[in-house]
């Protein structure tokens, strides 16, 4: 959506009217420097705090909600075993314990650097939008859970911040399509009525053209892929209207840089390498968010089925992207049909986290009696959803659960933006140390204790004092009802982490074909084969198309030249990336209609794989 680059636009803008402004990134992120700094390499030292200065009047610091969390203990006389419980795994079970006290956290630390004074403003790259309203909503759900201690007095103090509309708003930031626009309307309601958060505006970022497409440019290459831009840009605005009535910023796209590259990337994948990811099990795509990765895992699903595979493409990510892709009314748990043509078999799914849960518990519990007295906890539905890594891990047991299911041969796996993406990766690893975690053990089991754990039950003693041993003791109860189970959960564990690891798994990198896009791409590759995952294929979405000749015309040479520039600096992008990686690489022009029916993902399956006669033509 070009968030992270508004989030810099808005900050340099800030820092040069004089106000002193901090940039914040979540969830660990790094990518704000370099976009405003010539070399990122070699950031400028970071105070005691993390914070690190970019320029006048501008800093910037990206908080990790586990360090976040271990500061947080260290501060309440917890110093000496707070990194030994974050470098154990063990702050997963505090965070399940507490559902939501990392949002919390990272929100609490915002207010703290209001209220220190040493900047006026401070801006949040916030979550996408299918996490924002959990993100937003989480420090009241963290009060009325904890409803004691200094844990729900941090919630308390972070919703007071997030809902006081002389202090916060949410700047919204989409494009100019049907389904961002669609999720940007929804996620605009969902903040507005809970948790009732002020909406600043919505910018409508990379609008390309603004004015409509020149008559000389009828019957030209280009004239498609020009009148879509702008028959978007004009649809999107028509239901901003309808829909979403505040302050609104059209932001045009910023042409390319003048190159002279005349020099044209050739594809270095084949057909067979294509279609060799078929012939695994899972099929995983991954990247970061705007690129188009649900559309092409749609894609690749259906394309797999023509080749005879029966398929279910199921999606992690919380936004409905995935069913505006495929024309489907809705989306939910259960496997939805296809309409493939041709006669191919395919299904769509997306996680319901509760309903997996559920069905999980029931498989593997030791009675119907076991299974009842889990699923009746009050703290069941909230801990499926929440629990440190539960969602992720509950995504990867769903995809167990369709590998194993005789109707299907394939899974697709569309993933959220490569950050989420690595928990669902980690989760199976997560969950296998939580169960073996000598804090949750103590949490979980009675009766006598060794020397050591009745020292650390000390230390559990005085941790509940701080989060509130309301919750605490409802979470032991919890647990202690899971007696038995444990074993059942490591040894999937271990089968899906074998089974994502191996040969029947191919991930596949999704990116746009920007330098900014690949370079992210680049080091998600770097991220995942440090997991030892070896991804096997890279798509570059939505290339530029050269459109030619100029026509002697002004206006529509005026376009020409930016789609020129746009499309020289794509394959320079691609050039150079491709002599960096040794994953084949398939360039993947873009479209002149928006991928949001059947006809758009069959459009987009046969571009990926230019080789087949898709049904329909």
């Amino acid at each position: 959506m070009g968030k992270t680059v508004t989030t810099a636009r808005l900050g340099r803008a800030s820092a040069r009217e004089g106000r002193s402004t901090l940039l914040v990134e979540v969830g660990g992120q790094r990518q704000l420097p370099h976009l405003l700094l010539d070399d990122a390499t070699s950031l400028p030292e970071a105070d005691e705090q993390g914070l690190v200065t970019l320029e006048d009047n501008l800093g910037w610091i990206s908080l990790s909600p586990e360090r976040l969390l271990a500061e947080w203990l260290s501060g309440r006389s917890m110093g000496m075993i707070a990194d030994k419980l974050e470098s154990s795994g063990a702050l997963s079970v505090i965070a399940s314990s507490v559902p939501g006290i990392k949002d919390v956290l990272v929100l609490g630390r915002i207010r703290a650097v209001l209220e220190d004074g040493d900047w006026e403003r401070v801006i949040v790259d916030g979550p996408a939008s299918g996490r924002a309203r959990e993100f937003l909503r989480s420090p009241r759900l963290l009060a009325d859970a904890a409803a004691e201690g200094p844990v729900a007095s941090q919630g308390e103090r972070a919703h007071e911040l997030l809902v006081d509309q002389e202090r916060s708003a949410v700047l919204l930031v989409t494009l100019p399509e049907e389904t961002p626009i669609n999720e940007t309307v929804e996620t605009a309601y969902d903040l507005e009525d809970d948790p009732g958060i002020r909406l600043a505006g919505v910018v409508v970022n990379r609008a390309f053209p603004v004015d409509p497409v020149p008559k000389s440019l009828v019957g030209h290459p280009s004239h498609g892929l020009l009148t879509r831009a702008h028959a978007d840009l004009q649809r999107a605005l028509e239901r901003l209207d309808d829909d979403l009535p505040i302050a609104r910023e059209i932001l045009a796209e910023k042409p390319a840089p003048l190159t002279d590259a005349t020099a044209e990337f050739g594809d270095t994948a084949t057909e067979a390498e294509l279609h060799a990811l078929f012939d695994r099990q899972v099929v995983v795509t991954v990247g970061t968010g705007g690129v188009g990765k649900t559309s092409v895992g749609a894609a690749l699903a259906l394309r797999a089925s023509h080749l005879g595979r029966r398929v279910a493409l199921v999606t992690i990510d919380p936004a409905r992207r995935l069913a505006d892709a495929l024309g489907l009314d809705d989306l939910d748990d259960d496997l939805r049909p296809i309409e493939t043509r041709g006669g191919a078999d395919a299904w769509a799914t997306m996680l319901d986290s509760r309903r997996t849960f559920d069905r999980v518990i029931r498989a593997n519990a030791h009675s119907e009696e076991q299974a009842e007295a889990i699923l009746a906890s009050p703290l069941s539905n909230q801990l499926a959803d929440s629990l440190a890594g539960m969602t992720e891990y509950m995504a990867v047991e769903r995809v167990w659960e369709l590998i194993n299911d005789p109707d299907i041969d394939l899974v697709v796996v569309d993933t959220p933006p490569s950050s989420d993406a690595l928990a669902f990766l980690e989760a199976p690893d997560a969950i296998a140390r939580l169960l073996d975690n000598r804090i949750y053990r103590l949490l979980v089991h009675e009766g006598k204790r060794s020397l050591v754990e009745r020292a650390l039950g000390g230390l559990v003693n005085q941790l509940i004092s701080i989060v509130g041993g309301a919750v605490i003791r409802d979470a032991q109860e919890f647990f202690r009802k899971f007696g038995g189970m444990e074993e059942g959960f490591r040894e999937r564990s271990s089968a899906i982490k074998a089974l994502l690891r191996g040969d029947d798994a191919a991930f596949v990198v999704v990116a746009a074909p920007s330098a900014v896009s690949l370079k992210n791409a680049s080091d998600f590759t770097d991220q995942l084969r440090s997991t030892g995952v070896e991804p096997q294929f890279m798509i570059a979405n939505r290339c530029t198309a050269h459109p030619g000749d100029p026509l002697g015309v002004d206006d529509a040479d005026e376009l020409l030249d930016r789609l020129r520039q746009r499309h020289h600096a794509e394959q320079a992008a691609l050039i150079a990336h491709a002599a960096t990686t040794d994953l084949p690489i398939r360039a993947v022009p873009e479209l002149t209609e928006p991928v949001t029916s059947l006809d758009g993902v069959l459009d987009l399956a046969g571009r990926i794989d230019p080789a087949w006669d898709t049904p329909g033509g």
